[in-house]
């Protein structure tokens, strides 16, 4: 009787307020661990998206950094005897343009904290207000593929003067593209490139050739050296506006909205790289980088060696886009050495670029520090740049990257 009485007692099971107690540590434990899901997921999410500005920004200013690298690459260094028709044709990229059209065309050309632009009825985009605007002058900085190519002329046997043609077909010009020739003297005291009027004399802007292997055989290469440049690509009948190619750089605001990301906080812009068209002297727009409240350009300069004028090789001075804001010994004249394609070939060592621009998207628990600095605090006296007022434009709940570009451009004489 006993065995049985106690197999009873086994058989009981659990009582309503254990499966109670069991139930309310179950669901606690659930809402732990849902809520350290839900802030894992908040973070990763926040993660991501300041990863994927942080991948746009890399790919989009690389390709800035390539032209900087490239300023003043195949640039001709005397006075043209040929002039050509101009550069960009309309505002503001036409306050960038060379004063003369036979001028040496400079390596840089920039713009302090301008005001603000709206988009014109054709497209044209302006100019988000207190931003720098950069003007990147050379042949290889447009995105045609023949702008990228180049070679010389030499002599081959039996044919006269021809193109020196490269192992890879990928490097060599095609019939139609166009092209410019100069004439390279490189002595004790003289380094230059002449550029060499193309075969119409009649036509007043023939400053370009239209290529064939047999278009160069009037030019002797035994005495003299010539360099092939690259313009722009076959099939283009309007005469090139220039003898060279420009890149600019500058931040927007697209009038329609849906060419701004919803993501962008209000009134933040878009870097814009532009090629000058040499059919209409329009621009090509390509957005590089989405949600930008500012950019801002510092040139380094070695003017200054002692009482004479960039001998020793070392950056002297610091200056803002236009020169209006300078650090270094007194005496130094930057706003000439802007206007000057020679000087600033000489003289010019480093361009700085600072682009405040956003990381991931609105974070309503975030209060961004105001205002943030962008430009040059250097040991020198002054600063350089602007003071971006985040909280005035309602940008405290974003989250901003300050983004950085230092080069040495390696076509300029002063860092060869």
């Amino acid at each position: 009787m006993l065995r049985v009485s106690a197999m009873k007692k086994n058989q009981q099971g659990f009582t309503l307020v254990e499966l109670i107690v069991v139930m309310a540590i179950f669901i606690i434990v659930i809402m732990i661990t849902a809520d350290a899901f839900n802030t894992l997921l908040v973070q990763t999410t926040k993660i991501f998206r300041s990863e994927e500005s942080n991948i746009e920004g890399v790919v989009g200013l690389e390709m800035m950094r390539h032209d900087l690298q490239q300023g003043g690459y195949g640039l001709f260094t005397e006075v043209s005897p040929v002039a050509y028709t101009a550069e960009a044709a309309s505002a503001p990229a036409n306050a960038y343009n060379e004063t003369a059209t036979t001028n040496p065309p400079r390596a840089f050309v920039a713009g302090d904290n301008l005001v603000a632009i709206n988009e014109t009825s054709d497209g044209a985009k302006g100019i988000l207000a207190g931003t720098d605007y950069l003007s990147i002058k050379g042949t290889s900085v447009a995105r045609s593929r023949a702008s990228q190519r180049w070679t010389y002329l030499q002599n081959a046997a039996g044919t006269g003067v021809v193109p020196n043609s490269w192992p890879s077909d990928a490097e060599n010009f095609g019939p139609g593209e166009h092209v410019v020739l100069m004439q390279r003297r490189v002595t004790q005291t003289d380094n230059s490139l002449t550029l060499v009027p193309g075969p119409d004399p009649v036509v007043a802007s023939d400053h370009y050739f239209t290529y064939s292997p047999t278009a160069f055989e009037a030019y002797s290469s035994n005495t003299d050296s010539y360099i092939m440049y690259g313009l722009n690509p076959a099939g283009n009948t309007n005469i090139p506006r220039m003898p060279f190619n420009r890149s600019d750089y500058f931040v927007a605001r697209p009038a329609t909205a849906t060419q701004v990301p919803q993501m962008c906080a209000p009134n933040a812009g878009i870097l814009y790289k532009t090629t000058v068209n040499h059919d209409d002297g329009k621009l090509t727009y390509l957005p590089i980088l989405d949600c930008v409240a500012d950019m801002q350009v510092v040139f380094g300069w070695d003017l200054m060696d002692g009482a004479s004028t960039g001998t020793d090789g070392l950056v002297d001075t610091y200056s803002n886009a236009d020169g209006s804001s300078i650090s270094g010994p007194p005496g130094v004249n930057v706003p000439a050495a802007l206007l000057d394609a020679a000087a600033i070939r000489n003289s010019l060592k480093i361009v700085k670029i600072f682009i405040l621009a956003q990381n991931g998207r609105r974070d309503p628990g975030y209060t961004s520090p105001s205002p943030i600095h962008v430009g040059d605090q250097t040991i020198l006296s002054n600063t350089r740049g602007s003071n971006v007022d985040i909280a005035a434009n309602g940008w405290q709940n974003y989250r901003w990257k300050l983004y950085q570009i230092i080069v040495r451009p390696k076509n300029l004489t002063s860092n060869q």
